[in-house]
């Protein structure tokens, strides 16, 4: 199961879908892959890596544990579900500001 430290267990055995609940640590890219279904079935992928501490100890802060596993979870969960306005908006920039006043009205409508 993975939770931040502090969270509430909220029902998913061995092998269910892991559970983030109730935590000022509450990491939203793990809910949003809980939702997706991206967190439930079995474990069975291994990592053996070795990361920069400083680089683990400031994600650990983040997500409230020292638990690699939990650690590594929430940081493939929040490439997994990156929002890709943010890219967008980037590859964007100033082109929607350009844009004719009469077409960003009919787009309002």
């Amino acid at each position: 199961m993975i939770r931040a430290k502090g969270a509430r267990r909220s029902g998913a055995g061995r092998g269910g879908a892991a559970k983030v609940a109730g935590t000022q640590n509450e990491i939203a890219a793990l809910r949003i892959a809980t939702a997706m279904g991206l967190l439930s079935g079995p474990k069975t992928k291994h990592f053996n890596a070795k990361v920069p501490p400083k680089l683990f100890q400031a994600a650990a802060k983040r997500v409230g544990t020292t638990s690699p596993s939990v650690v590594i979870s929430a940081a493939l969960a929040s490439l997994a579900t990156e929002d890709a306005l943010g890219p967008w908006l980037a590859r964007n920039w100033g082109v929607l500001a350009d844009t004719q006043a009469e077409l960003l009205e009919q787009i309002d409508r």
